[in-house]
């Protein structure tokens, strides 16, 4: 048996074929494998004692992969340009750099775009710095004015001349806060002109205003939004009428021209229903031709004129029986004159009174012996009631007055044919070598008019053509020019695009160069080799040693003896493994067959011992 010896001794092992002894020799430490002794004198583990650990070495290969991608990322994150924010754009250049010195002492990380020149901010201190310039009071242009400006510099001593020009000032701070407002308008600015009012109404002059609006880079501002600003700034100023209200953008372009004109023109929702016909006439006539010619190879515009004017008319009508002329009213008239003639003799007294009457008392009336003269009339209106109908009738606008098509067809290109061979003369012969012949090109072929007229006729029936109403339908053919590509004014490496996508592109590559030049070849020193099995077993029969199935064979057999085994073993100087030492019969046996492994391979033995005492 062999015994542990201390540091420094020899190890002696006799095998019982021959008496030479088997040495193992421990092994003197390295320098750099003694120990750390602290300060303490408490023994440190070695880094390379820690490191040689199975359970290190196992875990090893994660933790490379762990610590490789913290680097990556945190190396990202330090080169990687912050997101940033625009700080009050559209300030003026004195607020600008007020603003652009008061955070730079704060110290803010603050720059200057290149384009809008707006102040920039980083995104998580945005609101930070907003509050910093409102402690500061800045924006100076926002922050004064308005109706709160009002009470400032108040005395006694102001006269009435000031407070009206600060009012009037208040006001059009307010206002051009409230139009600017707007989703479309990035800055306003608004002038009254808001003279006295006297107490007489014929004394009195109508308020004007005109507002200078900034829109926001790429918008629009519609009709609908210039119409809102003049019924917003009119109805917020006493005596100021929509019609004394000009809106104006910073290029000088007066936005009220359409709304002044807009009763002779058409609204917006008429004109979005005169364009929807237009593009579905459009649309349908590209389909069409398309089909034929290709899609990229027509073009066409339609124009509608359409007539919006709505007509109410009230109709009364009387014999819808047709029954002919009837009487609606007469009148009957009857006059009755009754008169007596001249009685007695001419020249006589006819005149006199001849008396009373006998039997007629003084006093009383008495009956006309000659009788009275008298007329009557009668008046009678008869009114008949005739049958009538009366038709309330309102047309609306939107009927199509005329309609005009222009269609223009690109000329097609067809292969030319090859050159026609030369006729040679009768007795000529033919050129010894062939010219070299280019190869034919694209040649235009007209379309025909008999085509040119299919054409339109399929236009009109596409669009209902009325000859009458006085539509127009024009086709024509003609080459279109190729598109000419537009250079980029910007170059390619001042595009912020392409250099933030050229970042990204780059850390993803030198994460991906850091796998394969650092992390790569760390895990494989640490990852156990992995062989094939036909290398394994081509490096056994080169060393002399048993295969695995030849292993598997003397394992699965009986147990033998120890003059068998050693038989076996020696012609193929194989060595002996933990579980052939199960196939020995006997404690001695498997002694022996330890001692035969010393005998043959001292240094494997020498190895073991002295790990052995590493652990121990």
């Amino acid at each position: 048996m062999a015994t542990a010896a201390e540091p420094g001794t020899d190890l002696v092992a006799d095998t019982p074929d021959s008496g030479n002894p088997v040495v193992a020799t421990q092994a003197t430490p390295k320098p750099n494998m003694l120990p750390v002794v602290s300060s303490e004198g408490i023994a440190l583990p070695n880094i390379a004692e820690v490191l040689a650990q199975p359970a290190v070495r196992k875990a090893m290969p994660a933790i490379i992969t762990l610590l490789t991608i913290a680097i990556f990322l945190i190396a990202y994150s330090v080169t990687r340009e912050p997101p940033t924010r625009s700080l009050y754009p559209g300030l003026s250049e004195a607020d600008r750099q007020t603003a652009f010195d008061a955070l730079t002492s704060a110290e803010f990380y603050v720059r200057i775009d290149d384009q809008t020149g707006d102040l920039i901010v980083r995104d998580e201190r945005y609101h930070e710095a907003r509050i910093f310039l409102a402690s500061r009071g800045l924006p100076q242009e926002g922050a004064a004015g308005g109706m709160g400006s009002l009470s400032e510099d108040a005395s006694m001593t102001t006269s009435q001349f000031m407070e009206q020009v600060r009012y009037v000032s208040a006001m059009e701070q307010e206002l051009a806060k409230s139009v600017a407002q707007i989703s479309t308008i990035q800055a306003a600015r608004v002038h009254l002109a808001a003279p006295k009012q006297s107490v007489f109404v014929r004394n009195r002059t109508p308020a004007k205003a005109s507002v200078v609006v900034t829109p926001f880079p790429g918008r629009i501002i519609s009709n609908s939004q210039v119409e809102a600003i003049i019924h917003m700034v009119s109805s917020s100023v006493p005596y100021l009428s929509a019609d004394d209200v000009v809106v104006v953008d910073k290029r000088g372009k007066l936005l009220t021209d359409a709304k002044r004109f807009a009763s002779m023109q058409l609204n917006s929702s008429q004109m979005e229903h005169k364009n929807s016909i237009e593009e579905t006439y459009r649309s349908r006539i590209d389909a069409l031709l398309s089909s034929v010619v290709g899609e990229e190879n027509v073009r066409s515009e339609v124009d509608v004129t359409m007539d919006f004017t709505e007509t109410e008319a009230t109709f009364e009508e009387f014999d819808n029986n047709r029954n002919g002329p009837k009487a609606r009213s007469e009148i009957l008239t009857q006059e009755n004159n009754s008169t007596m003639a001249a009685i007695g003799i001419p020249g006589s007294m006819n005149n006199t009174n001849p008396g009373l009457a006998s039997g007629v008392v003084d006093g009383q009336l008495g009956d006309d012996p000659v009788g009275t003269d008298g007329s009557s009339s009668t008046r009678q209106t008869r009114n008949y009631e005739l049958d009538r109908a009366v038709r309330h009738v309102k047309m609306r606008g939107g009927m199509i007055q005329r309609i005009s098509v222009a269609v223009i067809i690109n000329e097609r290109e067809v292969e030319a044919p090859p050159p026609a061979a030369p006729v040679l003369a009768e007795g000529e012969e033919a050129p010894a070598q062939e010219v070299a012949v280019e190869a034919p090109g694209m040649v235009i072929d007209p379309y025909t008019d008999a085509e040119l007229e299919r054409f339109t006729n399929l236009v009109k029936g596409v669009v209902g053509f009325d000859q009458a109403r006085g539509d127009v339908v024009t086709v024509v053919a003609a080459a279109f020019e190729k598109p000419v590509p537009i250079e980029n004014l910007v170059k390619w490496y001042e595009n912020a695009q392409v250099m933030s996508t050229a970042r990204s592109m780059g850390a993803a590559l030198t994460f991906i160069i850091l796998l394969f030049v650092v992390v790569r070849p760390v895990l494989k020193s640490y990852l156990p080799q992995v062989e094939t099995v036909e290398e394994t077993k081509a490096v056994r029969r080169q060393d002399g040693e048993l295969t695995e199935e030849e292993l598997a064979m003397i394992q699965e057999e009986e147990p033998e003896s120890l003059d068998d085994i050693k038989a076996k073993l020696k012609p193929k100087k194989s060595t002996i493994s933990a579980d052939m030492l199960d196939t020995a019969n006997s404690y001695d046996d498997k002694v022996a067959l330890v001692r035969y492994l010393v005998a043959e391979d001292a240094g494997r033995v020498a190895n073991v011992i002295r790990k052995m005492i590493k652990v121990g």
